[in-house]
């Protein structure tokens, strides 16, 4: 029998590993990385992208209030188009019943769903026209509100939320020191904290929660959101 041949060792790097043997590890790195979901890294640009998308959106949002001992639970549904039209309907809670009408500026008109043809005229910030803690009907504009955490970008924090309604979420923390937003009422001059929980499937809001301290005084759940997009206007 001749010599045995030998056989040829691959070549270290500088590190000692053998190139067959990195380029294994990077390729399992790399496929493990694309079959994460989308991190809390990117959730604020995907809701900023989502929303710069849209024409428009409704949305139901189940709101519970607290200021003081005061306590006030609610339904809405809410339909925003831009530039500046919405419209507002409590369905359950105070003021049931009663629709709110914005075209911009600092006027709206309310009524009554069974008395539509008397309408009362008045400020975006009335006491008859807002919620307990002063919330009005620009307060569910998400471009607002997309707007002021985006304005405070240095100071915002990301993180994994919580799963809300079967959904997972990205958690969006903007600490309200110094802070406050343009839609922000009288009642909000105390938050300590603001937290939007993004879905990880649809990139929009699915819960917002303010606090007081460790008290929360505000919580939205966001839900059958119904979007008005070029993306949604080409498939009907």
């Amino acid at each position: 029998m001749g010599p045995r041949e030998a056989i040829p060792r691959p070549r270290a790097n500088r590190r000692g590993v053998p190139p067959i043997i990195a380029r294994t590890v990077f390729s399992v790195f790399f496929a493990f990385m694309l079959a994460l979901p989308a991190g809390a890294e990117d959730s604020f640009d995907r809701l900023e992208a989502n929303w710069n998308a849209l024409h428009g959106y409704s949305v139901t949002i189940d709101a519970h209030e607290v200021l003081g001992e005061q306590t006030a639970d609610s339904e809405l549904h809410y339909a925003f188009t831009k530039p500046s039209h919405a419209e507002l309907d409590v369905l359950a809670g105070n003021k049931s019943g009663s629709t709110i009408l914005w075209d911009g500026g600092d006027r709206v008109v309310a009524f009554k769903r069974n008395m539509s043809f008397f309408k009362m005229h008045g400020g975006v910030r009335d006491r008859d026209l807002t919620s307990l803690r002063g919330n009005s009907i620009v307060s569910p504009n998400l471009g607002d509100l997309i707007a002021c955490f985006g304005a405070h970008r240095d100071a915002l924090r990301e993180r994994e939320g919580p799963v809300v309604d079967g959904q997972e979420t990205d958690e969006l923390v903007l600490p309200y020191s110094g802070i406050s937003c343009p839609d922000d009422s009288p009642a909000d001059r105390a938050i300590t904290l603001d937290e939007l929980d993004i879905s990880r499937k649809s990139g929009l809001i699915v819960m917002r929660k303010r606090f007081e301290g460790d008290s929360m005084v505000e919580r939205w759940e966001l839900k059958d959101y119904k979007l008005d997009s070029p993306e949604a206007t080409a498939e009907r």
